[in-house]
């Protein structure tokens, strides 16, 4: 075997002991370094770090030669000078949906080359405390002075992330998109707001730190159910076994509650394939696409590939749970990844905050204004 005289650095983002997508990530790179002679070194770090990282590079910050984010850091694009995703890789994703080919499109400018999918929030329940999923919050509420008499909390939440706010918005007929243009709808939006505001007031819903208590509060079995993400099957899985269930959220007066879903795929920072190591770079995109590693995620670590024939596979090797997961993310909708987004995100990040505390009113107040400070109303 040769020195490795060659390097590629791909950045991913770790999200606490539950993130056990890097554990694939890790052997797909030592696998692909074997066979290739070259050193593919995934470096790792919490996700606001990889997002300050990324939009510094075109300040002169470190870039690595490649990056495997979610979709809507493929809005990146100026700041963290990626190099536009050539026809030879996206045409490895043609043939498996248009809808991916899409996915990590920003201002019309194909950014990311989509690997899996999902990312999708569902209920997860314990069949122990839960016997049948709730479908609704008002079976939730009929079941949860029982629960909370036992020391249970019904249902947690990561309730200071945007994105586990939004299926409540859509429960209400909100989304953060109007006509193409970042929006806040101020009567949804409100609504939204008074109706998670006053679960948690009885004890129904509690915000939890999405990557360590309220994983550790529901396999303990002091929560009862959780909303989280598709990427957080695996851990669970592992740790609950036959006690976990999986569901779509609860209906909230008879509404849906939908949440997003987006892509999660390889950006290339800092013009990397415009720079000497472009052919090595095509051919790890080109590994991490290929049949054999795509079924590799869906085995090992129980994610969703875009690769239709993986995922077709997959469907007859999985059990009734993650079928369901297959299944919700088609009832999702697709998160906009449109730089001007991110206007909206810390929006509702500062309502968030204070919801708690000082109620709808205010929360919505902090909302508008860091709204309008964003778009430079104020």
């Amino acid at each position: 075997m040769g020195s490795h005289p060659k390097k590629l650095v791909i950045w991913h983002e770790f999200d606490g002991p539950g993130d056990t997508s890097i554990e694939l990530l890790e052997r797909l790179c030592r696998e692909y370094s074997r066979q290739n002679d070259i050193q593919v070194i995934p470096e790792v770090m919490n996700i606001s770090e990889l997002v300050t990282r990324l939009n510094t590079v075109a300040e002169g910050g470190e870039a690595p030669q490649m990056a495997l984010v979610p979709a809507d850091m493929a809005g990146f694009g100026e700041k963290a000078k990626y190099s536009e995703v050539p026809d030879e890789l996206l045409s490895l994703v043609a043939p498996h949906g248009f809808d991916f080919l899409q996915s990590m499109r920003s201002e019309g400018i194909a950014y990311g080359l989509p690997v899996l999918t999902g990312n999708h929030l569902v209920l997860y329940y314990n069949r122990e405390i839960y016997p049948e999923p709730p479908g609704s919050w008002e079976e939730i509420e009929d079941s949860g002075d029982g629960l909370k008499k036992k020391g249970i909390i019904p249902v947690a939440a990561d309730l200071r992330e945007p994105y586990w706010f939004i299926p409540f918005l859509t429960a209400f007929g909100g989304w953060p998109m109007s006509e193409g243009a970042p929006s806040l709808p101020k009567s949804e939006m409100k609504r939204a707001l008074h109706y998670v505001r006053t679960r948690m007031d009885r004890g129904l819903l509690a915000s939890m730190n999405g990557s360590t208590e309220l994983l550790e509060g529901f396999i303990a079995g002091e929560v009862g159910a959780i909303i989280c993400g598709e990427w957080i099957y695996n851990h669970l899985d592992r740790h609950m076994k036959n006690k976990l269930g999986v569901a779509r959220l609860p209906s909230i007066q008879g509404c849906p509650s939908i949440s997003m879903s987006s892509a999660i795929g390889l950006v290339f920072p800092g013009y990397s394939l415009e720079s000497e190591l472009q052919e090595e770079i095509v051919s790890f995109a080109t590994f991490m696409l290929s049949a054999e590693s795509q079924m590799k995620w869906g085995t090992e670590v129980q994610r969703i590939p875009v690769h239709s024939k993986a995922r077709e596979k997959l469907k007859d090797l999985t059990d009734g749970n993650r079928r369901s997961l297959t299944t919700l993310l088609e009832e999702s909708r697709s998160m906009p990844i449109e730089p001007a987004m991110a206007s909206v995100w810390e929006a509702v990040r500062a309502g968030l905050q204070i919801l708690p505390e000082e109620g709808e009113e205010s929360a919505w107040s902090a909302m508008d204004q860091q709204f309008k400070q964003s778009a430079g109303v104020l």
